[in-house]
């Protein structure tokens, strides 16, 4: 079972601290969890969930099923982060983001980019999640996600193409504990899929406040992955995505 990586306990390994003005950013005073949010728990045409407090199987899961989804619908994603307490300022931080934009096996399915992929543009590419019951803690100013960068590296359903997403999130204060949603879609290309997709928190940076400038790369915490079993299972959609009145 895969399980959050925790930073904190990094410390010795990572024992740096930078300065900038008078705010103090330690790589190893985050948290980060990465999991997709419950296939049941949402509306397959725009995404949604909660992380709740990370139930597994109720709120969130740590592995996907082909079978849970159709072609066109929405996947969403959850990522917890956890500012340690003990930092003073606010901080920001850079979450890089990758899916497969194809299967292991025999091509025919890929995640995708759901803002520019048809039906109409639908689900989230980035923001911060404020509903659930969990024990979200988010000091004034709350934080803010925005997408900074996004895009294909290949071509859809060739391998080893992928959707690429990078979320810088502002207004991090000591003690935060925040959830930031991001959203893909499922497209199909009429073939028959084998095999799996993923997706992955591949790295995080490190920002000064502002989060225009790096000030550390590859803080502990990334490479966390979410696989998305037997693709083979996925169904057609209920009509032609191209199609402006398709509602899958």
């Amino acid at each position: 079972m895969r399980r959050a990586l925790y930073a904190t306990g990094l410390a010795c390994a990572v024992g740096v601290v930078f300065l900038l003005g008078q705010t103090v950013f330690a790589a190893s005073s985050f948290s980060f969890d990465f999991v997709a949010a419950e296939p049941s728990s949402y509306d397959h045409a725009t995404g949604g969930g909660a992380y709740n407090f990370r139930t597994i199987n109720t709120d969130v899961v740590e592995s996907l099923e082909g079978g849970d989804f159709a072609c066109t619908d929405i996947v969403t994603f959850f990522t917890q982060i956890k500012v340690d307490a003990g930092l003073s300022g606010q901080q920001a931080v850079r979450l890089n983001f990758e899916w497969t934009a194809h299967s292991t096996g025999q091509q025919g399915v890929a995640l995708v980019d759901n803002d520019t992929t048809p039906p109409a543009a639908a689900g989230t590419s980035a923001a911060i999640n404020t509903t659930g019951e969990g024990a979200i803690s988010d000091a004034a100013p709350p934080a803010v996600a925005a997408v900074s960068s996004e895009g294909t590296d290949g071509t859809n359903f060739v391998k080893p193409s992928q959707t690429q997403r990078s979320v810088i999130v502002t207004g991090l204060n000591p003690g935060d504990v925040v959830v930031l949603r991001t959203d893909v879609r499922i497209i199909c290309n009429g073939q028959s899929p084998t095999g799996n997709m993923q997706g992955r928190l591949k790295s995080i940076d490190l920002l000064n406040s502002t989060g225009t400038a790096v000030v550390a790369s590859s803080i502990p915490g990334g490479d966390q992955t979410i696989p998305f079993k037997h693709v083979g299972d996925i169904k057609p959609p209920m009509c032609d995505p191209k199609d402006p009145n398709c509602k899958p």
